[in-house]
């Protein structure tokens, strides 16, 4: 507890959130299921746990979409802003709303600018309105998540995510 601030250890804590994966991977579809949010230090596991959800999810069927927070920002505003859309890049962008499971992996790594900041609050509630889910991993702790993200994004990951934090060196 001293060193990691919970009552369980780093070995309890990462079977417990590895329970929690398991289960989000097989009832994506339930409207009970919440989305995933993994907080957590460098090197902890976050992103091979993401992987292995999204391996698990395309398993069953349905689709992933997975990409960095830096590389969906710069896709995103880079499609909004393009005159001359072609078909792949409309798809893609549309994917992004569309897609089962859309993994954002190292959120707060992004350069944000207030379009970036409108595009992801977009994307967030936009599937959580359509009940499609998010896996969202990041080195931030939520303190500064707050101090990174408008009260729009936080308020959605508050309540809508399941938190997983990851613990240990």
């Amino acid at each position: 507890k001293e060193k990691y601030g919970i009552e369980k250890s780093p070995l309890e804590n990462i079977e417990q959130i590895k329970n929690v994966a398991y289960q989000f991977s097989h009832n994506l579809d339930r409207t009970d299921q919440k989305s995933l949010l993994f907080v957590g230090n460098t090197g902890l596991g976050k992103t091979f746990l993401a992987n292995c959800i999204a391996k698990e999810v395309i398993s069953t069927g349905k689709t992933v979409v997975y990409q960095t927070a830096p590389m969906l920002m710069d896709k995103i505003i880079s499609y909004k802003f393009s005159y001359n859309k072609s078909p792949l890049e409309k798809e893609q962008y549309e994917k992004i709303f569309d897609v089962d499971l859309l993994i954002i992996d190292d959120l707060g790594t992004e350069t944000m600018t207030n379009n970036k900041f409108t595009e992801l609050f977009n994307i967030i509630n936009t599937r959580l309105l359509k009940n499609k889910k998010i896996l969202i991993s990041t080195n931030l702790t939520l303190n500064e998540l707050y101090e990174q993200y408008d009260e729009r994004v936080m308020s959605r990951l508050i309540g809508n995510f399941t938190i997983c934090k990851f613990i240990g060196d």
